[in-house]
């Protein structure tokens, strides 16, 4: 099955999605196929959909706790909703981070509850995004007093945020049918990990009244 929405190049991309290209380039290495739908039919929404993506997921843009727990739930959170074009982001994703093809394989299973790749916080963690994303999590008070136990609740928002947040995209790709990249092009997300700031994020944010002014002039 083909796409079923069209996206923009780079090439066609002016104004408000021009920018959300040169911000998931920045702050996300590369463009997706989900950005470049999303900018050519709501550029308005794909500012913020790129501002809220790179806090909650990239080191260093908003969310203050371990990039790898918060990846670790991305990744379970997609393999638990099946999606294929969101397991492979975020597992290559993942391996920038140093979570290599063994965890990445006992997460897609059961495997991670007695494997020793994880540390006790890091099953607690992707036991509560699969929680989260089979809408067990408001009943299951063992996985809740696990994840109780080793994080602090800082850690329980910021993990949460992230299996909530892949959650939707999990949904708007599978939808979408969205194309998935090559690897090597999703590979270029790794650029993204340790070259950016805070203040990077809120200068990009800055600049959305002046970029949306001019496009709706």
């Amino acid at each position: 099955m083909s796409q079923r929405l069209q996206g923009l190049s780079h090439e066609e991309a002016t104004g408000v999605a021009k920018e959300v290209f040169a911000a998931s380039d920045q702050f996300l290495g590369r463009t997706s196929n989900l950005v470049r739908i999303l900018s050519n039919h709501s550029p308005y929404l794909a500012r913020w959909f790129i501002g809220l993506v790179s806090s909650v997921r990239q080191p260093g843009l908003g969310a203050t706790t371990d990039a790898r727990l918060r990846n670790l739930a991305n990744i379970k959170t997609s393999m638990t909703n099946a999606c294929t074009y969101c397991t492979a982001h975020t597992s290559i994703f993942g391996k920038g981070l140093g979570i290599n093809e063994d965890e990445c394989a006992a997460l897609d299973s059961d495997a991670f509850k007695t494997s020793d790749l994880f540390t006790d916080k890091e099953k607690a963690v992707i036991a509560w995004a699969e929680a989260m994303t089979d809408n067990s999590a408001k009943s299951n008070r063992a996985v809740w007093e696990e994840l109780r136990r080793h994080c602090t609740e800082a850690e329980i928002v910021e993990v949460s945020m992230a299996s909530a947040m892949f959650n939707m995209i999990n949904r708007l790709n599978d939808s979408f049918l969205t194309e998935l990249e090559t690897v090597a092009y999703n590979e270029k997300q790794w650029s993204a990990v340790d070259n950016n700031s805070l203040d990077d994020i809120e200068a990009y944010a800055g600049r959305f009244p002046e970029a949306g002014q001019a496009q709706r002039g």
